[in-house]
């Protein structure tokens, strides 16, 4: 029987050949007494300045399966059984395809529930509304260049969808063996590599929004090989349906008869929400995160969390990262951390604007940055009909576009002068790629929102020891970082209610909220659609 062991630390500058010996002390047991093991989750505590520590959790297998562990009493390191079921697909359902299944979206919800079906012989259709991933990379260059904005090909549309372009962590809160199994699949589909914490068990994965493209178009490739169909710059404009069920969709291509839709559409697809109101599909109010974005130099993270040895563990472990927590009426909260990263123009519709945050594997910017965000309630959405979130987004963002100047500047504001109402006069220089216009960020952000801000900056300084707002900058407003609607389904089968075959998938359905997150909704939607439908013959 395995048993595991949660809590064992290691000091970040003790090589980890040293494990095994640990291990096998804190168990009670020889190390040759130890058949097998394997690391469940390795997280870095910089809470003691003084001796920075990772904390491990561990599956063991004793060679005497009767043998019992004796635990040493090591302070903080328990032991209990770990019985976690294996990962497992259902046999197909009895219910025969006439058409092939649809997928909608090619985020990570919507690759990988294309990718499980492809590998249990569904031959999905995958449908993307932008390009294939190597042409969205030459898009975005050329944006951020000062180029034209390209509706179809941007930082949100296009193969592997926002979290292409992102903070490039795996981080998830969740566990178990479907969330083992996607990790798997992205290392590999190229997202290991040599030298880097291991994403199967590492608590922050980060690849990268340089490495994520080949991961995205090796899951594709995979989907591909196995009879899928992968179709970009098509755009799904209606959905066909009746008491009976779901009948096909029409796209900017024509019409694709299909009974199985998978709606993975990403949380920016404005446009289809606004189909699928028209078209009474179930949906709900849903509150989101909105605020802005703080940057500082990677210098002053550093020391703020690696303390006085900071250039000792820059050099072991990179470009430190944090996340921190304000409470108060509505806590404000970082959300998507990129040390060693960039600003970016997080754009999806002409003439709006927000910003959002990307690192690359290296992190090797010499800025750091943060979104600072409060979920909003629905109550503050400034209407009750079901588009009543979007159009706050929409408000807001349409503002900042207006003080860019139609550049897609980004309105920015010291930290403190925010603080103190004042507006900056000069702006530094910063790791935004085009242009950037001082402005009072409070009239971008929803009263609840900046209310919030103000409440909770100075929390967070007191949490650094005043280094948290010296010289810190604020950019925004950061809009987008969870769906304003939920596209309802019921529990088990996954499907639209009064609408079978309709399957709301990931962030933009309002049941994620991260890139590993959203894989794994894919993945059980997928499972729920093979178990009641065979292969289409």
């Amino acid at each position: 029987m395995p048993f595991r062991v949660t809590n064992l630390s290691l000091p970040v500058d003790e090589p980890e050949a040293n494990l095994l010996s640990r291990l096998a002390r804190t168990v009670g047991v020889k190390a040759d007494d130890i058949a097998g093991w394997r690391i469940l989750r390795k997280a870095l505590d910089v809470r003691d300045k003084s001796r920075l520590k990772f904390v491990y959790n561990f599956e063991v297998r004793l060679a005497d399966p009767d043998a019992t562990p004796h635990p040493s009493g090591q302070s903080g390191a328990r032991i209990e059984p770990f019985d976690e079921p294996p990962f497992a697909m259902p046999e197909p359902g009895p219910t025969p395809l006439p058409h092939r299944p649809v997928v909608i979206g090619s985020g990570p919800g919507g690759l990988v529930c294309g990718y499980f079906l492809a590998l249990h012989g569904y031959r999905p259709i995958v449908l993307e509304r932008g390009t294939k991933v190597s042409d969205r990379i030459r898009d975005v260059k050329r944006f951020d260049d000062g180029g034209d904005f390209d509706p179809n090909s941007n930082y949100l549309f296009g193969e592997g969808g926002a979290g292409t372009f992102s903070d490039g962590k795996l981080t998830c809160r969740g566990s178990g063996p479907d969330f083992h199994r996607v990790l798997e699949l992205f290392a590999e589909c190229k997202g290991q590599q040599a030298g880097r914490p291991n994403i199967l068990y590492y608590h922050r994965p980060h690849l990268g929004s340089n490495r994520l493209p080949a991961v995205v178009k090796a899951i594709r490739r995979k989907i591909e090989e196995l009879g899928g169909e992968v179709r970009f710059l098509t755009k799904v404009e209606d959905l066909v349906f009746d008491d009976a069920g779901l009948k096909g969709v029409a796209t900017s291509s024509g019409f694709l008869p299909t009974n199985v839709a998978v709606l993975a559409i990403g949380h920016s697809a404005r446009d289809t929400y606004e189909m699928l109101a028209k078209r009474s599909v179930p949906m709900a109010l849903k509150p989101f995160q909105f605020g802005v974005r703080i940057e500082h130099l990677q210098s002053v993270v550093n020391e703020a969390q690696y303390g006085y040895r900071h250039e000792h563990y820059e050099e072991l472990l990179g470009n430190a990262d944090y996340s921190l927590v304000a409470h108060g009426a509505h806590d404000l909260f970082t959300f998507c951390m990129c040390a060693g990263g960039y600003i970016i123009p997080s754009v999806s519709d002409t003439g709006y604007f927000c910003t959002n945050g990307m690192s690359l594997s290296k992190r090797d910017s010499p800025f750091s940055n943060s979104g600072l965000v409060v979920t909003v309630p629905v109550e503050h959405f400034e209407g009750t009909d079901i588009l009543a979130g979007v159009r706050l987004q929409q408000k807001y963002e349409k503002l900042a576009y207006e003080i860019g100047r139609g550049r897609y500047a980004a309105p920015g504001q010291r930290a403190k002068d925010f603080l103190a109402g004042r507006t900056t006069e000069t702006l530094p220089k910063t790791s935004y790629p085009r242009e950037t216009v001082a402005t009072n960020l409070a009239s971008l952000l929803p009263p609840v929102v900046a209310d919030a801000v103000r409440h909770g900056l100075p929390q967070m300084d007191r949490r650094w020891r005043g280094k948290f707002l010296d010289e810190a900058m604020l950019f925004g407003p950061e809009s987008r970082g969870s769906s304003p609607v939920r596209i309802e389904r019921d529990g088990a089968g996954r499907e639209s209610p009064g609408i079978p075959g309709l399957y709301p998938v990931g962030e933009g359905a309002g049941y994620a909220g991260g890139i590993v997150s959203a894989a794994v909704d894919g993945l059980r939607t997928a499972r729920a659609i093979i178990a009641k439908h065979a292969v289409v013959g």
